[in-house]
């Protein structure tokens, strides 16, 4: 009889997330071996037997490592959530083990694109490559190995494939929790487009990423205002981190802000009601705030639904 293995029972922080990816490998030969093509920038390597996996404690705080072992290799992946990438410094601690070993990588796996990872990352940290995998690869591979493997093998793939999707979604559709930001008429440098009409005519929005308070998970709704009201909410049904605006749009010319990453988001092509506007009913400005969507729905006005939402949130 098969037995069942619940990696959703996981939590979806990176210790969880490198065990339940850990595991599969180790029990599922054919996954492993995707991989391994996929990182072997020496073809020899590949062709090592019996490849190991290890789950290794780093530190006092209990997280913990993924090593793939082999003979003539050491393959350490570092797991995150969202699109984040882990640091120089902290790639730079492993770099010691690898070298001891004879060969090998230093792998980084997050939902970052490899466009994302080659901006950010050094291509080596004292001689030990640095290599990157988008998790959508992962379930590319899970995709292209799971018709072969039969019994535990499949279950394994399909609880994996399922929890990574959910990783991956980072919030659940369920979550109502709605990101209220300000529109204006400006026109970005080299666009036909203003701010205002990326969201009216072709149903995008962007920001900065990864500073100045701006969101790291993708939000599921979005309230936009402009003229003193929220006038559009829309669901997010795509997201993505671009290394820099440029990548979207070339005719945006090079400046600090346009080669920065940014998030962008697809949003649905109906907006949600209310149709009619919801006055903000405070001074907001360009505040960036945090609603929940039925309160913001049922409210005169987004300061009403500010409050309120504080007030719930507050009872629980």
């Amino acid at each position: 009889m098969v037995s069942e293995v619940r990696f959703d029972l996981l939590g979806h922080n990176e210790n969880d997330l490198t065990a339940a990816f850990g595991f599969t490998l180790a029990n599922c030969p054919p996954l492993l071996d995707a991989l391994l093509m996929r990182l072997q920038p020496q073809p020899e390597w590949a062709h090592d037997a019996s490849p190991h996996i290890a789950l290794e404690k780093r530190d006092a705080e209990g997280r913990t490592d993924l090593e793939i072992q082999t003979p003539s290799a050491l393959f350490i992946c570092e797991a995150k959530r969202g699109w984040r990438l882990p640091s120089t410094a902290q790639l730079r601690r492993y770099v010691g083990r690898i070298h001891r070993r004879g060969g090998g990588a230093l792998v980084t796996l997050s939902q970052a694109s490899q466009a994302l990872a080659t901006a950010n990352l050094p291509p080596a940290i004292d001689g030990v490559p640095v290599l990157h995998l988008p998790w959508t690869d992962v379930l590319s591979d899970i995709a292209d190995v799971r018709p072969a493997c039969r019994g535990q093998q499949r279950l394994w793939l399909d609880q994996l494939r399922n929890y990574l999707r959910g990783v991956i979604r980072m919030r659940s559709v369920a979550d109502s929790w709605t990101y209220s930001v300000v529109l204006n008429n400006d026109r970005p440098p080299g666009s036909r487009l203003t701010y205002l009409e990326y969201v009216t005519e072709d149903l995008t929005y962007f920001h900065p990423y990864g500073v100045g308070g701006w969101p790291l998970e993708p939000p599921n709704f979005i309230a936009f205002r402009w003229d003193g009201a929220v006038r559009r909410i829309h669901r997010v049904i795509e997201a993505d981190v671009i290394p820099t605006l440029r990548k979207r749009y070339p005719k945006m010319p090079s400046t600090e802000l346009t080669m920065r990453p940014h998030a962008i988001y697809k949003l649905s092509p109906r907006p949600l009601p209310p149709l009619e506007p919801i006055p903000n009913g405070a001074p907001y400005r360009a505040a960036r705030l945090w609603v929940l969507l039925d309160q913001l729905q049922t409210a005169d006005t987004l300061a009403d639904a500010h409050e309120w939402t504080r007030q719930l949130t507050q009872s629980t």
